[in-house]
């Protein structure tokens, strides 16, 4: 399951040794509707000491869809050690979804050098 995040927890959040799905999405967006089952349903997938799943609704956290360049939604942002290491920009069913996470964390193996996944 995905957990709502703020921006208090944000810079803490992204700073660790775990990757980073972040979901930037807004209640009224008919594309981040469809896209919320799916999210949540791969949230369910992965072992959450490697991989943590969080929502941000871009209009409570204007802040954080700022620094991080959110000009349209729905978009998934991939964040290891205070680096963005993917995006996924619109939505995309649940297969696409996961591919391109396979491929995210076959590529961050310096950030989850430490996680159970690297070991």
């Amino acid at each position: 399951m995905s957990t709502d995040i703020t921006s208090s927890e944000w810079d803490s959040l992204i700073s660790g040794k775990k990757l980073v799905a972040a979901d930037f999405w807004a209640p009224w967006c008919p594309y981040c509707k469809l896209l919320k089952p799916v999210f949540e349903s791969i949230a369910d997938d992965y072992d959450k000491s490697v991989i943590k799943f969080v929502k941000v609704n871009v209009d409570q956290e204007i802040d954080i869809a700022t620094r991080h360049g959110i000009h349209g939604i729905p978009v998934i942002k991939f964040f290891c050690e205070n680096k963005e290491v993917g995006e996924i920009v619109g939505y995309v069913p649940k297969e696409t979804l996961k591919k391109q996470i396979e491929n995210i964390l076959e590529n961050t193996s310096e950030c989850l050098a430490n996680t159970s996944i690297r070991k």
